[in-house]
């Protein structure tokens, strides 16, 4: 006879005769999207007082409660066994009774990677150089950073140098970090993953590196009012250039923030309001167009014989444009200057045109367009991995050969099975799997750019059954190969010669040595690598459902990665679903190997 004890809080609730059905799911097959939690049926709870004390009264309309919309914490013991721990509980429900449900294996911090929507380019940031940017040099030789891949420029073509790229497993790590998730992957599908990269194809800005990294200007002289200045910066963050004249030219059109102090001594004169007279700042958006003055009033003033000194403070924004220039000024030329000092901050916002060669380039405002989740499924999906929840926040990778690597393994259920009929046949025997089809392809992103065929396919033998589908499509375009290293046509020349960029598709990529490639990231080589077990699992299926005794102990130890032997068959089989039923009996779906 089953007994059940169930735990809400911390607090034994009275189940009365009731049993806790339980669904457990192994997620063989399943699109790493839609991985699901293990669960109970709904559970109904007599509405004892204990039990009314636990959901704190929320039974009562006029209870101002929030336990019905938290998710609580629940431990299952069966016949004193604890079979499950740190499961989810949510009150469905009311009525003649308190309905609850249970969840486990939980996957609820993945939940919000799959259902949030974030892309890559939506992960945060900071501002550490390495880490958060590089510089976009043209270093003269190629590097893991900056790779040796054919973008269709001309070797040697001093406007452009190879771009950036970044690992999948950072992508993969930052991920993890943001979403509390864990994954797991087996060592040696790691070590192929750590070899992908993902070239970043786009010049975006980061205003986060930007507002990090301000250059200065510092007054140095002066012209009768207008104030001389000098640009001091490192050359990947010099956004205006002095040119040793009045003017500051700007390198490209944007809004520049500045901020900082500037001091004017001026020789003092009786009757001169020098507390009124404002510091200038005049704009021009060509050489002979005036586009406006920002005046900064009020300075501090002191008397400091025979000088008046002021202070302006500044911090305002002058759009510039890079045909044009700004100048500073102060008085009219009437009030005779004497010296000036101080500098400002110079950060950039509203820049146009994106980031240019040299400069500090920011990662991840550079990632793909692609969702997270789509991002994830794309890597485990290239090395034939599915996905099972493991512990309260990771996700453990599978290898489909997995299944045939652990017969060593095997649990032996064969006196366990309830036999349904006096000859040796199942209970119940499928032969095909839910969404295959006599063609499965896997596909990579259509790009018509892309000469070469590099999807594959994986046939099943069966007529009866839908004749193809897409199984994998990937986020990424696949590449040719020139020279030995990976094409991607993201420039060209025009008829002048004119370097042009073009759009392109994401792409991902192997680093070999400091060369980016795509041999070995064609889908044939792909399965024929990492979906052996897989073909011949969605081929001649067989999926047979029993009714078999798992004692609590074995609930609690299962494995779903390690499959079952039932001798009356002579088979392995992976589990595909276990639902309990009373008295230790459990309907199992399981897939022969």
């Amino acid at each position: 006879m089953t007994k059940d004890e169930l735990y809400i809080n911390g607090i034994k609730a009275d189940l009365g005769k009731i049993d806790i059905s339980l669904n457990y799911k192994s997620n063989l097959l399943t699109d790493i999207s839609k991985i699901v939690s293990n669960n109970s049926y709904t559970i109904k709870l007599p509405k004892t007082a204990k039990n009314l004390s636990i959901i704190e009264c929320a039974n009562i309309p006029s209870s101002t409660t929030k336990f019905p919309y938290l998710m609580h914490a629940g431990t299952v013991l069966r016949n004193g066994i604890e079979i499950i721990k740190d499961a989810n509980v949510v009150l469905l429900e009311t009525n003649e009774s308190i309905e609850i449900a249970l969840t486990w294996g939980n996957v609820t911090n993945f939940a919000n990677v799959v259902n949030d929507g974030k892309k890559l380019t939506d992960i945060s940031h900071g501002t550490v150089e390495g880490t958060d940017w590089v510089v976009w040099n043209n270093k003269g030789s190629n590097s893991a950073q900056f790779p040796l891949i054919n973008y269709g420029f001309n070797s040697g073509d001093p406007n452009v140098w190879y771009r950036p790229v970044v690992t999948v497993k950072w992508i993969l790590d930052k991920i993890q970090e943001e979403s509390g998730v864990t994954f797991n992957f087996p060592s040696d599908k790691l070590d192929f993953i750590n070899k992908m990269i993902v070239p970043l194809f786009t010049n975006n800005d980061s205003q986060k590196i930007n507002d990090a990294y301000p250059m200065a200007l510092n007054a140095i002289s002066y012209d009768s009012s207008i104030i001389k200045f000098e640009a001091i910066g490192d050359s990947t963050q010099q956004y205006v250039s002095t040119n040793s004249s009045r003017e500051i030219y700007p390198k490209f059109d944007s809004t520049l923030k500045l901020k900082g102090t500037i001091e004017i001594f001026y020789t003092y004169s009786q009757g001169i309001d020098y507390l009124n007279t404002p510091l200038k700042i005049t704009v021009y958006s060509t050489p002979t167009k005036q586009e406006e003055i920002i005046e900064i009033k009020k300075p501090a003033g002191y008397i400091e014989p025979p000088y008046i000194r002021l202070v302006y403070s500044v911090e305002t924004s002058v759009k510039v444009y890079k045909e044009g220039y700004f100048i500073i000024s102060s008085g009219n030329g009437k009030q005779p200057i004497s010296k000036v000092s101080g500098n400002l901050s110079v950060a950039i916002s509203g820049r146009e045109g994106g980031v240019l060669l040299g400069e500090k380039f920011p990662l991840v405002p550079n990632l793909p367009d692609i969702k997270q989740i789509d991002f994830i499924k794309a890597v485990a999906s290239m090395v034939g991995l599915f996905a099972l929840p493991d512990g309260t926040n990771g996700i453990k990778f599978i290898p489909f050969d997995n299944l045939s690597a652990n017969k060593s393994k095997a649990v032996d259920w064969t006196n366990r099975v309830i036999m349904a009929y006096r000859s040796v046949t199942p209970r119940s025997l499928k032969y095909t799997l839910d969404n295959i089809a006599q063609n499965n392809w896997f596909r990579y992103k259509e790009d018509d750019k892309v000469t070469g065929d590099y999807d594959g396919n994986i046939q099943v033998d069966d007529v009866t059954i839908d004749y193809e589908r897409d199984a994998i499509k990937l986020p990424f375009s696949a590449c040719d190969t020139k020279n030995g290293v990976a094409y991607i046509p993201l420039y060209s020349y025009n008829d002048k010669g004119e370097l042009q960029y073009n759009k392109a598709n994401p792409r991902i990529l192997l680093l070999d040595g400091t060369k980016g490639v795509f041999k070995g990231l064609d889908w044939t080589t792909l399965i024929e690598n990492n979906y052996q077990t897989y073909k011949e699992l969605i081929n001649n299926a067989k999926v047979v459902t029993e009714y078999i005794r798992l004692n609590s102990i074995e609930l609690r130890d299962l494995e779903m990665d390690v499959p079952v032997y039932l001798a009356q068959y002579g088979c392995y089989l992976a589990i595909v679903e276990i639902k309990t039923k009373e008295n230790d009996i459990c309907e199992c779906k399981l897939l022969k190997l």
